[in-house]
C-alpha cells in the first residue's frame, strides 16, 4: 500500500471515529434530555428515563390520582381493600383484579419488586419503606396531600412522571376556577356549619384540618374553627350547644345517619336540629370530605346547600356529571347524588 493511499485511510478512519463519538454524545445529550427529573413532597430526588407505564399504588388516594388523570390501566399493583373503593368498580373494575401490596400499616415489598414496576406512588407515612425500594433500583414518588395545595402538587408531580401534565393541569385548572366561582359570594350572608367525624359527631374538624378549609371555600364558618389540634377533635353536648351551629354536615363514610343526629334528644335545642338542616354528603361515590381529586365536589356541595339561590342543587347535580366523564372517563348514577 502507497503512502498516499495509506494517509487516506487513516484519515477516513479518524472521520469516522470523530462521527461516532460525536453521535454517542448526541445520545447521551439526547437521553438526558428526555429524562425526567422532579423533587418529591418528601423532598427527594426522584429520575425517570421516560414517562412510567408500569405503576404500584400504595394509598388510595394515588390510586383516585391516576383514575382522574387517565391512567389507571397502567397500575400493575394496588392497595388493599380495593373493593371497599366504590369508585374503582365504576371507573375501572380491572382493578380490583390487580395483585394488592399492602396497606399504611405493612407493606409487601417483595410483591412489589415481583412487578417490577417503573414507579411505586406512596404516602409519607411509608417513607421509610422508599430507600428499600430504591435500593434495588425501583423508584419511588412519595407524596402527601394534607391540604389543597399539596393535593395540586401532587396530581402537578404524578402528571409530570407519567407524561400527562396536560391532564394534571386541565384537572387543577378546573379547581380554581370553580373556587373563583365560589369566591364570589364571600359577601353574602355566612352560615355557621359544624361538621362531624366518619366515627361520631361529637368530634370536628379544628381550624387546622381540610375540612375546615372545605366549609370556608364553600362560603360557611366553621363553628369549631377555634379548638386545638390538627385531626378530629372531640367536644361535648355542652360544647356543641354552645356552638349552636345553623347546618350540621356528616361526611360521606360516616357511621352514624342523619336521622341518628336528629334523634338526639341531647341535641334537640340546637337551630340546626329544630330547622332540620342536617346533610350527610352523599354516599357511595368517594369521600368528597378528604384532599382526594374529586374533593373540590365536596365543596361545591356545600357551596350549593349554603347558597341554593345562587348555585342551585340540580346545577350541582350536573356539574359532577360531567367531572366524573371529564376525567374519570365513566357516567355517574345520578341516584348516588340525592342528599339525605
Amino acid at each position: 500500500m502507497n503512502k498516499r493511499l495509506f494517509k487516506k485511510l487513516v484519515s477516513l478512519l479518524i472521520c469516522i471515529a470523530v462521527f461516532i463519538s460525536l453521535m454517542g454524545c448526541s445520545s447521551n445529550q439526547d437521553a438526558k434530555q428526555s429524562q425526567i427529573e422532579l423533587i418529591d413532597q418528601a423532598g427527594r430526588t426522584v429520575t425517570l428515563e421516560q414517562p412510567a407505564q408500569k405503576i404500584v399504588s400504595c394509598y388510595y388516594i394515588t390510586t383516585y390520582a391516576t383514575l382522574s388523570l387517565g391512567i389507571s390501566d397502567r397500575l400493575v399493583g394496588i392497595e388493599k381493600k380495593a373493593n371497599s373503593r366504590p369508585i374503582y368498580k365504576m371507573a375501572n373494575g380491572k382493578l380490583l383484579d390487580l395483585k394488592q401490596v399492602g396497606s399504611l400499616k405493612e407493606l409487601n415489598i417483595e410483591a412489589i419488586a415481583e412487578l417490577k414496576p417503573d414507579l411505586v406512588l406512596m404516602p409519607l407515612k411509608l417513607k421509610e419503606k422508599a430507600q428499600i425500594l430504591t435500593d434495588l433500583g425501583i423508584q419511588v414518588l412519595i407524596v402527601n396531600p394534607e391540604t389543597h395545595e399539596q393535593l395540586v402538587e401532587m396530581l402537578k408531580l404524578i402528571g409530570k412522571a407519567c407524561g400527562v401534565e396536560e391532564k394534571a393541569k386541565e384537572l387543577t385548572d378546573y379547581y380554581q376556577k370553580q373556587k373563583d366561582k365560589m369566591a364570589k359570594t364571600s359577601n353574602q350572608k355566612t352560615q355557621s356549619v359544624y361538621m362531624g367525624s366518619n366515627s361520631a359527631y361529637l368530634e370536628t374538624a379544628p381550624g387546622t384540618m381540610y375540612q375546615s378549609i372545605l366549609i370556608e371555600t364553600a362560603g360557611g364558618k366553621n363553628v369549631a374553627e377555634e379548638l386545638d389540634g390538627n385531626y378530629w377533635t372531640q367536644v361535648s353536648y355542652e360544647t356543641l350547644l354552645k356552638m349552636n351551629p345553623d347546618m350540621i354536615v356528616i361526611p360521606s363514610g360516616a357511621s352514624y345517619s342523619v336521622q341518628d343526629v336528629l334523634n338526639d334528644s341531647q341535641l334537640k335545642s340546637l337551630k340546626a336540629i329544630q330547622e332540620k338542616n342536617v346533610y350527610q354528603m352523599p354516599k357511595g361515590i368517594e369521600e368528597w370530605d378528604s384532599p382526594i381529586p374529586s374533593g373540590i365536589l365536596g365543596t361545591m356541595w356545600l357551596y350549593s346547600l349554603l347558597h341554593h339561590d345562587i348555585y342551585p342543587y340540580d346545577a350541582f347535580i350536573k356539574d359532577v356529571q360531567d367531572f366524573y366523564k371529564t376525567f374519570y372517563g365513566f357516567d355517574i348514577d345520578e341516584s348516588l347524588l340525592k342528599n339525605s
